[in-house]
C-alpha cells in the first residue's frame, strides 16, 4: 500500500505497509524476502534519503525479492513488526558504519528536491531539482509532539530496551553445528520446581495459541518454503509444546544460527531453560532477547518473566 523512509544518525528505516498480511525476512546484508506481496518495482531513493540510492523488487514465490543499494556500509540490519499510523507495517532497520556516516558529510552537498506533501512511494518520481532549500517531509502518521526529534521513523517503536533492564552484549554465534548454551557462573540456592504449562507461558509472552490448527499450519508453511523463518519459529514451539524439548531446541538454536537477534527464538529457548530447572540459563536467553530491541508490549512481559526467576 505504501513505503515510507526515514534516517536519524547512523539509522534508516524503511517501513512497508501492506494492504494485507506481509512478514520481511532476512536473506542477506543487502537482499531481503517480503512475503505476501507479489509485486514487481523499482524506486529511486536518493533524494529522499543520505545512503538508500534504489529499493528494488522482484516477484518470488509467494512474495518479492528486496535489493537495497546503498552509497555507505551497511554494519547491521534487523526486521521486524512495527506500527505505523496506526497500521500494521514490516520495518527494515539499517544501521550503517559512522566512518561511512562521516565521509558523506564531508562530500558536497546534494541539492534539496521539492516536498511533495501527501506523496506515495510507490508512485512517485524524482522530484526536479531546486534552488529552494526545503527539508524532507516527516512521516504521514501524525506523532504527538514527544515524538517530534524522531518523526522520519515510526514513533510507536523504542529502540531502547526498557529502563531497569541489565544489558549484556549478544556475542555473535559462530557457524558451528551445535549451538551451546550460555555458562553462567553463580551459585544459585535451591528452589522448589517450577510449575509451568509451556503452550501457558508462551501464550502469555509471545501471544502465540500453540493449538493443533496453528502447528499445523506452520508445518505447512515451512514444508513449502526452507526460508520461512518466522515458521520454524513456531515449529519449534510447536515442538516444545508436544513434549519434545530436545527437537525444540535444536530448531530453535538452528534457526539463530542465521538470525541471532530473533526475539521469539530466544524466548522460545528461555522457557525450555526454565522448565529443565536451569534459571540462569533462562535469565540469559531473556535478557538475549531484550537487547535484540522487541516491540513494547513483548519487552515489558520479558522484563517481567525475568524478574519472575529471581
Amino acid at each position: 500500500g505504501d513505503i515510507q523512509i526515514g534516517e536519524r544518525g547512523n539509522q534508516t528505516r524503511i517501513a512497508f505497509l501492506c494492504k494485507g498480511a506481509c512478514v520481511l525476512e532476512k536473506r542477506e546484508t543487502d537482499l531481503f524476502f517480503l512475503s505476501g506481496v507479489d509485486v514487481a518495482f523499482e524506486l529511486d531513493l536518493s533524494a529522499r534519503s543520505d545512503r538508500i540510492q534504489r529499493l528494488q523488487a522482484t516477484p518470488e514465490g509467494a512474495g518479492a525479492m528486496l535489493r537495497i543499494e546503498t552509497n555507505g556500509i551497511i554494519g547491521y540490519a534487523n526486521v521486524k513488526s512495527c506500527v505505523v499510523g496506526g497500521q500494521d507495517a514490516a520495518c527494515l532497520d539499517l544501521f550503517f558504519d559512522p566512518a561511512q556516516s562521516t565521509a558523506a558529510k564531508l562530500a558536497p552537498e546534494r541539492k534539496p528536491v521539492a516536498a511533495q506533501s501527501e506523496e506515495r512511494l510507490v508512485a512517485a518520481r524524482p522530484a526536479p531539482k531546486t534552488k529552494t532549500a526545503v527539508t524532507k517531509p516527516p512521516l504521514r502518521e501524525g506523532s504527538p509532539d514527544r515524538y517530534l526529534t524522531f518523526a522520519e521513523l515510526a514513533a510507536p517503536e523504542r529502540l531502547e530496551p526498557p529502563t531497569g533492564a541489565i544489558l549484556a552484549k549478544v556475542q555473535p554465534i559462530e557457524p558451528s553445528v551445535e549451538v551451546r548454551k550460555p555458562t553462567i557462573r553463580e551459585n544459585e540456592p535451591l528452589v522448589e520446581p517450577l510449575v509451568l504449562d509451556f503452550n501457558d507461558r508462551i501464550l502469555v509472552l509471545l501471544k502465540k495459541d500453540l493449538s493443533p490448527a496453528f502447528c499445523n499450519n506452520a508445518e505447512a508453511t515451512l514444508q513449502a518454503d526452507a526460508w520461512a523463518l518466522g515458521a520454524m519459529v513456531d515449529t519449534g514451539l510447536c515442538a516444545a509444546s508436544r513434549g519434545d524439548m530436545v527437537a525444540a531446541d535444536a530448531t530453535l538454536a538452528r534457526l539463530l544460527e542465521y538470525t541471532p537477534d530473533n526475539y521469539e527464538a530466544l524466548v522460545g529457548r528461555a522457557v525450555i531453560a526454565e522448565q529443565a530447572q536451569e534459571r540462569g540459563v533462562a535469565r540469559k536467553y531473556y535478557q538475549d532477547a531484550l537487547n535484540s530491541l522487541p516491540p513494547i508490549e513483548e519487552s515489558n512481559r520479558i522484563v517481567q518473566a525475568m524478574a519472575a526467576l529471581n
